[in-house]
């Protein structure tokens, strides 16, 4: 009996513990499907919190971390849906700005001035999550100052507002939604989708045949974009820089027989939903509520006055710290830039400056007008062909004889993208390919500048370009000891309908830290000439920057070449 009730008792307490193993395994497999079901069915909505959690562990003064640039990165912007609803979008119209450490609003000289945004959606709901960009500018109309603020996106739908008092009196600060998080998405996947926002058209001719195919500067994207089975690699003539078309399918053509080139139209059809569409149209958009803040006069009397500008001469500035600051590099003051860091060139000593110098700018229609300056501040007379037209996409030279001093534009190689055919042997000449070519006891200034006609690809594209030309500019720099290197950042823009969809300038945010990442270890001895702070300080609209723009990007340049003694 009592060996029969032992059994008994066992077996029970061994079915109990069985039934405790099922239930546990139950319950978890019904929690981990709840969780599963959750994160599949709400995605959309809380990506910005899988987003925020995803830290790349950097602090936000890192340039490595993406909001130092103010951006998301493309796989954090993939992770939403295509939007459907304007009114989840963040709005200008609920959004509010208020400052965070003065409730007066007035403050000092050389004080930051530190306010936060807090962002709303179009149902007036408060928005919990990041990925939105916003820019800010501090201005006095009265004063014609302008200065760009620090934005910092806290990823909880508030982002700080830092702004530097740099002039006395009565100023504002003006907060722009430049992109909600669904257009930059929306703009990130169309270039993962169709892989180029632009067609380039490639006109192959000889003698009475001719024929037009598609370009890309990568091989695998045009096969995809096109359906092309053989394509003509055009890298070698293009200096390196890849570059491919669609073969001739004429027996008649070969590769070799390419002759002009342009930018296609129709565009490529871009996939944007309904929703997408009405946030991209909207373009940049200032909040409804601005800041009034006011900054007392050094002296504390009713006179403007300006913060002192720096001691140190451009030339013995710390360069490496231009690729580490958040801070604006400058501001505008009675029209005229002023730079932050160090103290720039003055127009009277470019003759000493420039003399026995040759100065390259390599790039596009902005560097082109930078040339035209040029020639004109440094009596500059040209020596290369007469401009038959204002968009000239051939290379230009000109000479001071006085100093023997000469300068030249060089466009970059394709894709240089043009409205009309146009001469293909133009642009066939890498920006590389021209480094390599500079004599080494040369006493060179080089700017280098990429950036408008490779927004319309994957930003992988720039990368692809800009390792190469760090490879020329490395192994220039070793052997010209007595030349110096800049880099012209992208700058802002907002133009037309294309330029919003197709050219968009946010990009030029993702271009910045690509250039951080590919020129590391060439930090201390390239200058990177910040020109957004200048575009952002005016609002500037057109992607050719008005002629007082092109004034202050051109200043840094020589405060940066030229040692004043």
């Amino acid at each position: 009996m009592a060996q029969n009730y032992m059994l008994r008792k066992i077996a029970i307490l061994v079915v109990a513990t069985l039934l405790v193993h099922v239930m546990t395994l139950t319950f978890l497999f019904q929690q981990t499907n709840v969780f599963s079901t959750r994160i599949f069915h709400t995605s959309t909505e809380t990506a910005e919190l899988m987003m925020s959690n995803n830290s790349h562990c950097y602090d936000i003064n890192d340039p490595r971390d993406p909001r130092f640039y103010n951006i998301i990165l493309e796989e954090d912007a993939l992770v939403f849906k295509p939007c459907k609803y304007v009114t989840k979008a963040a709005s200008i119209n609920h959004s509010k700005i208020s400052l965070t450490d003065r409730v007066s609003g007035t403050y000092n000289i050389g004080e930051d001035i530190r306010a936060i945004v807090t962002l709303y959606d179009g149902y007036g709901k408060r928005k919990h999550s990041g990925g939105d960009q916003l820019r800010a500018r501090i201005e006095n109309k009265m004063l014609n100052a302008s200065a760009p603020c620090v934005l910092t996106d806290n990823n909880d739908g508030t982002q700080a507002v830092t702004c530097e008092a740099l002039w006395s009196g009565t100023s504002t600060i003006q907060v722009t939604l430049s992109y909600t998080r669904e257009a930059i998405t929306a703009i990130y996947r169309i270039r993962t989708q169709i892989l180029s926002a632009e067609n380039i058209g490639l006109k192959f001719r000889r003698g009475s045949y001719d024929e037009n195919t598609i370009c890309h500067p990568n091989a695998t994207h045009l096969v995809k974009l096109t359906s092309y089975t053989d394509v003509c690699d055009m890298t070698y003539f293009n200096l390196g820089m890849s570059f491919y078309c669609g073969r001739p399918k004429d027996k008649h053509l070969q590769c070799q027989d390419m002759q002009l080139v342009e930018a296609k139209v129709p565009f490529p059809e871009l996939q944007f939903t309904g929703c997408e569409n009405i946030l991209i149209k909207k373009g940049r958009q200032a909040l409804k509520q601005n800041l009034t803040v006011h900054v007392h006069n050094k002296n504390g009397d009713t006179r403007h006055s300006v913060i002192e500008k720096p001691s140190i001469p451009c030339p013995k500035y710390n360069i490496t710290l231009l690729w580490l600051s958040r801070g604006p590099t400058g501001f505008f003051y009675d029209e005229k830039w002023n730079l932050r860091n160090c103290h720039g060139f003055q127009q009277n000593h470019y003759q000493t400056c420039l003399r026995n110098r040759r100065l390259y700018v390599f790039g596009d229609s902005t560097t082109r007008a930078w040339y035209n300056n040029i020639q004109k501040r440094f009596q500059c007379q040209q020596t290369t062909e007469k401009w038959q037209f204002e968009k000239w996409h051939k290379d230009s030279e000109c000479y001071n004889r006085q100093i023997n001093f000469k300068a030249g534009w060089y466009p970059h190689a394709q894709p240089f993208l043009a409205r009309t055919w146009d001469d293909m042997r133009s642009a066939l000449y890498s920006i590389s390919g021209r480094i390599d070519r500079i004599p080494r006891k040369e006493r060179a200034i080089v700017v280098i500048h990429l950036f408008i006609h490779m927004v319309a690809f994957h930003h992988s594209v720039f990368k692809q370009r800009m390792e190469i030309i760090r490879e020329s500019v490395d192994k220039f720099l070793r052997n010209n000891k007595q030349s110096i290197v800049m880099i012209k950042a992208p700058h802002t823009y907002e133009d037309t309908l294309a330029d919003k969809y197709r050219f968009t300038d946010y990009f030029g945010y993702v271009y910045s830290k690509i250039l951080y990442e590919v020129f590391e270890g060439l930090h201390d001895r390239v200058v990177l000439l910040n020109n957004r702070d200048t575009t952002v300080a005016l609002h500037v609209v057109n992607k050719h920057p008005p002629k007082n723009i092109i004034n202050a990007m051109i200043d840094q340049m020589p405060s940066y070449a030229c040692v004043t003694k």
